[in-house]
């Protein structure tokens, strides 16, 4: 086979497809998870994901998002309190500032599942210590459908940052 048949006949992934890969190795970035892990994680070179981390400027947003969505519910709900102690506010931006805080407060989105997942895999790592039936291939079984199920929320949702 020449050359010429090679490229012809080599798999390019589809742009879509290189998208949600992108955006699942930005969401493991930002839960702390090294590059070479995350590389093996969704399948594409170390390097791939360190030109994404770079070009996407990962490292200074991961950075800007330490605080917890419980920490900004707690700063949204002081400077609320500010506002009222002020009374320079209507009835209808107290009702929106509220409505506000709930939604953040219940939300679940991909990043809270992610972050459920890393606590309990910490869990599992830990429990494997004193649970003899608990074994590394059981952890990789289970975080391999963890992995398959984020990529599914990722198909159908569209993650956004603060």
């Amino acid at each position: 086979m020449d050359t010429q048949e090679k490229k012809s006949t080599t798999k390019k992934p589809r742009k879509g497809q290189l998208d949600k890969e992108r955006e699942l190795a930005r969401l493991y970035y930002f839960q702390g998870e090294a590059q070479k892990s995350i590389a093996e994680r969704i399948g594409v070179s170390a390097v791939t994901i360190n030109r994404w981390a770079k070009d996407g400027n990962w490292e200074s947003l991961r950075a800007a998002k330490t605080i917890s969505r419980k920490e900004l519910v707690v700063k949204m709900l002081q400077k609320i309190n500010e506002r009222l102690e002020s009374s320079d506010w209507t009835a209808d931006e107290i009702i929106k500032a509220a409505s506000a805080v709930e939604k953040l407060d219940k939300q679940t989105n991909i990043v809270t599942m992610m972050e459920v997942f890393a606590a309990f895999g910490n869990w599992l790592a830990a429990r494997m210590q004193i649970d003899p039936e608990l074994t590394p291939e059981t952890v990789n079984v289970i975080t391999k459908y963890q992995d398959i199920f984020i990529n599914e929320q990722m198909s159908t949702t569209k993650v956004n940052f603060l």
